[in-house]
């Protein structure tokens, strides 16, 4: 499952206005995951050249692998699907592809050549329907839905795709946690917390500033374990007398947390390669870092990302120039527990690498894509994407994984 990006759903990705509590939640539910690492329940990780990382030079220092891989690309969604912001993916078994795409009420369907398949769910709060959703796929292809705005989870069957039972999470005396994954274990769950910004003054201003990565059983009265503590997304927030203006920054550093298999994480600042693996009794497994070349954000790039902009949060992103761009495109893992990161390349290069690692930093292989093209899934040996055109309208395109010739 793809976390969403930031500023999606919910909300104009570039500014939301949060009048005390109420709508600042709605806009944290919908943020993505955090800037960087800050805190941890278990020892802090040592900086820099991770002690798992193998020593290697040149201009691309984690490529210590000899494995050269290439893509073939298999399947492109076509365009009378009218997919607008697409923000969570996963992809069954069955390799049938599941998408949640805002403002769409359902979750949207497709077969394994990315055709449109079917509509599960609607728009509301009766069964089967939703308000904030995001996907997994369960072993033996169950789709679970948990919805961050009613709180609930919602299973369907493998086979109709009808529901099949509807819960609460674990803990319910909490606020509802923003992100939530099903572990294979039975009452198992892996969540993301996040307190809300709201408008004040001294301590209580800015609560949005934290992110809480919790494991938790659903007998227990409290939630049992907390992992990690993360520093939120980079924002742009202005304020004035009694409320908060906070927008998405377009060079901001967020976190990047996915499970790693069945009992780990994986947690990066899109702003280093620098990677920790920690696992569910908060204990560091792995931690590796590579060096990676800063790219300066040019006076034209900051131009247009603040034409659309709130007049006075694009007064704040010029504010803060020059910038340079996260390292860091993102970060996905896969069925077989590698780490796949995608290295930022400069606007005007060919394509991007997305590098996959095993958890101690070695370097298995990476694959070239076109750039601001961003993997969501890795399964099966079938790899993802989401990509947009001129005209900023995304589809999903499906590569095939294989060893390059010598």
């Amino acid at each position: 499952m793809a976390a969403p990006p930031p500023g999606s759903p919910g909300g104009s990705p570039d500014s939301a206005r949060a009048h005390g509590r109420p709508a600042a939640l709605r806009l944290a539910i919908g943020l993505l995951a955090a800037a960087a690492l800050v805190g941890c329940a278990a020892d802090a990780p040592e900086r820099g050249l991770g002690r798992d990382a193998p020593t290697a030079t040149g201009p691309r220092p984690w490529a210590n692998s000899e494995s050269r891989w290439e893509v073939a690309l298999e399947a492109v969604t076509e365009p009378d699907l009218y997919l607008t912001s697409v923000y969570d993916v996963d992809v069954d078994s069955r390799g049938r592809v599941f998408l949640v795409d805002w403002p769409a009420g359902g979750i949207t369907v497709l077969t394994p050549d990315l055709t449109y398949l079917q509509t599960v769910g609607r728009e509301g709060e009766g069964p089967g329907e939703f308000e904030r959703k995001e996907v997994q796929i369960l072993p033996g292809d169950t789709l679970l839905v948990y919805d961050s705005a009613l709180g609930r989870i919602t299973l369907f069957d493998p086979d109709n795709l009808e529901v099949v039972a509807t819960r609460l999470p674990p803990n319910r005396e909490r606020d509802v946690v923003s992100h939530l994954w099903k572990l294979p274990e039975p009452g198992r769950y892996f969540a993301l917390d996040r307190a809300p910004y709201i408008a004040g003054e001294g301590e209580s201003a800015d609560q949005g500033r934290t992110q809480v990565i919790l494991a938790f059983d659903e007998s227990a009265d409290t939630i049992a374990d907390t992992l990690a503590i993360v520093a939120d997304s980079e924002r742009l927030v202005t304020r004035g007398e009694g409320y908060l203006m906070v927008g998405g920054h377009p060079f901001g550093r967020e976190a990047l947390v996915r499970l790693v298999g069945e009992n780990r994480i994986a947690l990066a600042n899109s702003g280093a390669l620098d990677v920790t693996v920690l696992d569910f009794d908060g204990a560091t497994a792995h931690t590796f870092s590579y060096p990676t070349t800063p790219i300066p954000v040019t006076a034209t790039e900051l131009r247009a990302a603040s034409e659309d902009m709130n007049e006075s949060l694009a007064d704040v992103l010029r504010s803060g120039a020059p910038y340079t761009w996260p390292a860091l495109a993102g970060l996905v893992t896969d069925d077989e527990e590698r780490i796949w990161i995608g290295i930022r390349g400069p606007g005007d290069s060919a394509g991007w690498e997305w590098a996959a690692f095993a958890p101690d930093g070695s370097h298995a292989g990476s694959v070239l894509l076109p750039a601001g093209h961003l993997l969501q899934v890795v399964r099966d040996s079938r790899l993802y994407v989401l990509s947009h055109d001129q005209f900023d309208v995304p589809s999903i395109r499906a590569y095939r994984l294989g060893l390059r010739e010598s």
